[in-house]
């Protein structure tokens, strides 16, 4: 049961794309456990963005995310040591933001404008992901995890899902209050008396 409704859950959201070599590859963070360790879902965003780094993925791995509340230490800093660790020496840290979307603004700061990036993440996230980084100025690629956790772990890979649902729902009444806003300001914005009449049916 749990293995049929996390497939139909998946369907929209799985990327799939072919190795190819781009600006550099962005690992983002997740809670740690006690002690600064690397939880399971951590561990394997490591894992992958070593592997494709071995791959030629890209030269240079940015890890992103910062503390969580309670945690000593950020995700981005215990994520960037394994990554060290695993004999990669070019390791951007990015360790203040809080979520995914400050993922992709943070990182924007330490990545030229329009950086081809690999993003890593668990399947179920990374079209959220890429949306996000499209929008701070990249051009994001996601890497397909084939063999992860999530899809060894059917009923905990559901409850993700859920969460990723409504997250996308989250994202998208902010963007419609976003372009509402836009709106707004554009019509009480001064305008020419050419202009204003241009405008007029939009801004009733």
């Amino acid at each position: 049961m749990w293995d049929r409704l996390a497939s139909l859950l998946e369907g929209p959201l799985v990327i799939h794309e072919p190795i190819q070599t781009l600006d550099a590859i962005v690992v983002l963070g997740a809670p740690l456990w006690s002690n600064a360790r690397l939880s399971p879902i951590l561990v394997e965003r490591v894992t992958a963005a070593i592997e494709l780094y071995r791959a030629g993925g890209g030269p240079i791995v940015v890890a992103t995310g910062g503390k969580t509340p309670g945690a000593t230490h950020a995700e981005a800093d215990a994520m960037a040591d394994s990554l060290r660790a695993a004999m990669i020496p070019d390791v951007i840290v990015e360790n203040q933001s809080r979520n995914t979307a400050e993922n992709a603004l943070f990182t924007a700061r330490l990545l030229p404008r329009g950086a081809r990036v690999w993003i890593v993440t668990q399947p179920f996230h990374g079209r959220r992901a890429a949306r996000l980084f499209r929008d701070a100025g990249f051009e994001p690629h996601v890497w397909h995890i084939a063999d992860s956790i999530e899809y060894r772990k059917r009923r905990h890979a559901v409850r993700w899902l859920v969460r990723e649902y409504a997250a996308w729902g989250v994202l998208a009444m902010t963007s419609a209050r976003r372009s509402l806003g836009s709106d707004t300001f554009t019509c009480r914005s001064p305008l020419t008396r050419r202009g204003a009449r241009a405008r007029a049916h939009k801004c009733k």
